[in-house]
């Protein structure tokens, strides 16, 4: 409550409540993040300039010290909105410290499409749960003061252990590929060259610790899948062998093209399966999976191709694309086939024209992690925004 309390009756100025609105898209997993003139000065409609799997936007904090009526809300979103066209980007996403109801949303999201615009709502509620979760508890003391109680330091440390993790995987990943990209060209290795490999990941595992800031991933935007007609009510377990084969053809890998027969884990290099991230099935369990996964998208695709419901369509969507990377049915590339299968999804049922990026960011991995607890909406509003570029939509029936 007193997170909510202090949003309202916001007293730290102009300059923090635009610190704050960039600090929490960076939480939420925006990229490339630009805060323009938070101390003041002239900054061409736009607070902050940033990025989502593959959408730009121009951010626009909105914090009044009092309770504002809708209209005087809307007013500033209008005013705010045009930084869309001056700065050529392709939404807004509005950051208030102000009650919304999901029809001020749509009402909201409706001036930005008439405007050929996307939008972003964060109201005060959404801020709330960003701030009062493991990952906002730091930012939530840093602005508004509010110490976090003894069950909320255990989970942020839990939470901070889990992401240091996923941060060394994701750097010790990089450099070895770089590395490895270098050596592609080296013929009949000697043992001098074993002996420096071994070397190097054992020096790259001792000193990974020591790296302060991230080192930039693989632009999802440079991913391109090679040009495959399907249509996934055929979607069988042969088909996505083939697409398998097809799509990581370029990596020259011996098992293309073949189901898992391996137990394997997720997490950090030296994880073990006492405290990897995510287990998969066993490969005795990957083929039935597999099979039964797929003949419940082809089961339920005539109801879908006819619905109008794009919620619902996006749920499905939703489902299957968690299920898909729960199962991990190959041993690599299972999250560029799911993203292909998700991208030719769209396609056939929402009219979807573009490619679909989603970043390996934390709130992404947390939208799965909660997805395989049967929790899917996190992960349904980070999909539907990668597909439209905002995270709410209102069906035609």
């Amino acid at each position: 409550m007193d997170t909510e309390i202090k949003l309202l009756h916001w007293r730290e100025g102009q300059p923090k409540a635009e610190r704050l609105a960039a600090n929490l898209l960076d939480l939420d997993g925006f990229t490339s993040i630009d805060p323009q003139c938070p101390l003041g000065g002239p900054d061409g409609i736009k607070d902050v300039i940033c990025e989502k799997n593959g959408w730009k936007y121009v951010g626009a904090a909105y914090f009044p010290t009092t309770i504002k009526e809708f209209k005087d809300i809307k007013k500033k979103f209008i005013d705010d909105l045009k930084g869309v066209a001056k700065n050529k980007v392709d939404g807004i996403v509005f950051v208030t410290n102000q009650k919304l109801t999901p029809s001020d949303r749509e009402t909201l999201i409706k001036e930005a499409k008439s405007k050929k615009s996307t939008a972003l709502i964060y109201h005060i509620e959404k801020i709330r749960v960003l701030l009062d979760s493991p990952q906002g508890f730091a930012l939530r003391l840093t602005i508004l003061g509010i110490e976090m109680t003894k069950e909320e330091q255990l989970s942020f440390f839990s939470d901070q252990r889990n992401y240091l993790k996923k941060l060394l995987n994701e750097q010790t990943e990089h450099i070895i590929t770089s590395i490895g990209k270098k050596l592609d060209g080296w013929k009949a290795p000697s043992e001098k060259v074993f002996s420096f490999m071994q070397n190097l990941y054992e020096t790259t595992q001792s000193t990974m610790a020591n790296f302060q800031q991230a080192i930039p991933k693989t632009d999802k935007r440079n991913l391109l899948f090679p040009k495959i007609s399907i249509v996934t009510s055929e979607l069988n377990k042969d088909l996505l062998c083939l697409l398998h084969k097809a799509i990581l053809f370029e990596t020259n890998n011996g098992l293309l093209g073949q189901l898992r027969k391996n137990k394997v884990w997720i997490g950090s290099p030296n994880s073990t399966l006492n405290d990897a991230t995510y287990i998969p099935p066993d490969p005795d369990q990957v083929d039935p999976l597999t099979e039964k996964l797929l003949l419940e998208w082809r089961s339920i695709y005539s109801d879908l191709l006819k619905s109008k419901d794009k919620n619902y369509i996006l749920e499905e969507l939703t489902k299957f694309h968690s299920k898909f990377l729960a199962i991990h049915p190959f041993l690599d590339g299972n999250g560029r086939i799911a993203r292909f299968l998700l991208t030719q999804q769209a396609s056939e049922l929402l009219e979807s024209n573009k490619q679909i990026i989603l970043e390996d960011k934390t709130p992404y991995f947390l939208a799965l992690d909660k997805a395989n607890k049967g929790e899917m909406e996190p992960l349904k509003q980070i999909i539907t925004q990668a597909i439209y570029g905002t995270d709410e939509i209102k069906s035609e029936a």
